[in-house]
């Protein structure tokens, strides 16, 4: 804006050059009329520049508060944006601290998750050995809705399998009698009374007689077959009111089944675990093995065809051919065909005649002692198999213990069973074959002392007669 101001005072100041030809005075008014025109310009111009200061100083102001209100506002920006980062950090420290929180809770839920379904668990266990279910068969339903796996048991289920334990002890001080029914051993439905003694057995009075009852799979009472006559008096006369006592199962069923399956051999084993069959069929081969021995060596005892006595005069006369057939051709003894081995050494010198004599021994005892050690290992691996069975029977009842406590003798008396009838089985396998063994096994001493002595005696008369030098 200056610099047009002075161009344009520059300008009218030429004017009065361009117009030499005018006179003096018209030139003077000119002149002070455009130093008036250049005046007022230069006034305007400056009136314009002083206003265009003002407006640059007052845009110039208005920027700097501007540009103070940005800063301003920029540095309450950073301060809120460390006061968020501080707030989101604090954030995260709070949800990390209420993750390891929820996982303690979660834990800790789980651990009183498995505590009320292991409750449940041997709940329902009695529950199905009680005849107390009988008479409340919402049991089975309620304790089954605890064990499901897919849902939390509420704090309504944990009540209600409170309310279950505390109604088990209460209803194991009672005893009852009233209308009820129950399954008879044909399978129909039976009416009549109903006497139950606490939580261990319950009996029935009908028109058909009296028996005693125990809980079915479903929860509902079963008669129980068997020959139970004098326990069943006593129970019918407690029920009539004679008697003050009444008989009890205490092992929760135990006796009832043993009366059902009765107490044969099979049954026993099948309570030993499955280290009863491994015992037996060391037994068997062990037997087998026994017999094949006891026939082999029996048969040892005499052979017709060989007349040794006279065989042994032959050979102190010296005449080998007459000694070897007294011997036979097919000896069925181990000490002819030692004696016939021995004959073909005739010939040879007294070391010979005694090498081909311990030679013809060294052949035969294998055959006189096959099986003996196998029989020796079976008698050993017997009891080791029973102590094996003890071992786990044991570890079974420990673990029931730790389970269900020591409290139940009926829960802890399966391993204490497969514990002693495996040491049982294995000592009943191991003591007769260890017997039989150390028979056999003198047997074939016998047979080899025999062998010894007749083969000494051949040679004494061979080397006698000169058949040897």
């Amino acid at each position: 804006m200056r610099a047009v101001i002075m161009c344009m005072a520059l300008w009218l100041l030429a004017l009065p050059a361009m117009a030499q030809p005018v006179n003096s005075a018209g030139q003077a008014g000119k002149w002070n009329e455009a130093v008036r025109e250049v005046t007022v310009l230069r006034d305007a111009s400056r009136a314009d520049a002083d206003q265009t200061k003002r407006t640059v100083r007052e845009e110039r102001e208005a920027l700097s508060a501007e540009l103070a209100r940005l800063r301003a506002e920029h540095a309450e920006r950073e301060r809120a944006c460390d006061a968020l980062v501080a707030e989101f950090d604090a954030l995260v420290k709070r949800e990390d601290a209420m993750r390891r929180a929820l996982e303690d809770r979660r834990q800790e839920m789980q651990l009183i998750e498995g505590t009320v379904r292991g409750a449940a668990r041997q709940m329902r266990e009695r529950a199905l050995n009680s005849p107390v279910t009988a008479e409340r068969p919402e049991r089975l339903p309620t304790l089954d809705s605890l064990l499901e796996t897919g849902r939390f048991p509420g704090l309504a289920g944990i009540r209600s399998l409170a309310d279950m334990f505390l109604d088990e002890m209460k209803a194991a001080g009672e005893v009852t009698k009233r209308q009820g029914a129950w399954i008879a051993e044909d399978g129909s439905e039976r009416t009549g009374t109903v006497v139950r003694l606490g939580a261990l057995g319950a009996a029935y009075l009908g028109e058909d007689g009296a028996g005693f009852l125990r809980p079915a799979a479903d929860g509902a009472l079963e008669a129980v077959p068997g020959d139970l006559d004098g326990a069943v008096r006593a129970m019918r006369r407690f029920a009539e009111g004679e008697r003050p006592d009444a008989p009890l199962d205490f092992s929760g069923g135990e006796v009832f089944r043993r009366f059902e399956t009765g107490n044969g051999i099979l049954a026993m084993l099948g309570s030993g675990g499955f280290l009863v069959w491994p015992i037996l069929l060391v037994g068997v081969l062990g037997l087998g093995l026994a017999c094949e021995r006891f026939w082999t060596l029996w048969r040892i005892r005499v052979c017709r065809e060989c007349r040794m006595n006279k065989a042994f005069v032959w050979a102190g006369r010296g005449d080998i051919e007459k000694c070897a057939s007294c011997l036979g051709t097919k000896g069925s003894t181990p000490t002819c065909r030692v004696l016939s081995h021995v004959i073909l050494h005739s010939g040879g010198t007294l070391v010979s005649m005694e090498k081909g004599l311990q030679e013809a021994i060294l052949q035969e005892l294998p055959k006189l002692e096959r099986f003996l050690p196998t029989m020796s290992i079976l008698a050993a691996v017997a009891p080791l198999l029973g102590l094996l069975g003890t071992v786990t029977g044991m570890i079974d009842t420990f673990q029931v213990i730790t389970v269900f406590g020591a409290g139940d003798a009926r829960m802890m008396s399966g391993g204490i069973s497969e514990a002693l009838i495996t040491t049982q089985l294995g000592l009943a396998v191991a003591v007769p074959l260890t017997l039989v063994h150390h028979f056999l096994e003198r047997k074939v001493d016998r047979i080899v002392a025999d062998m010894e002595e007749k083969g000494t005696t051949l040679v004494a008369r061979l080397v006698s007669a000169g058949g040897g030098r």
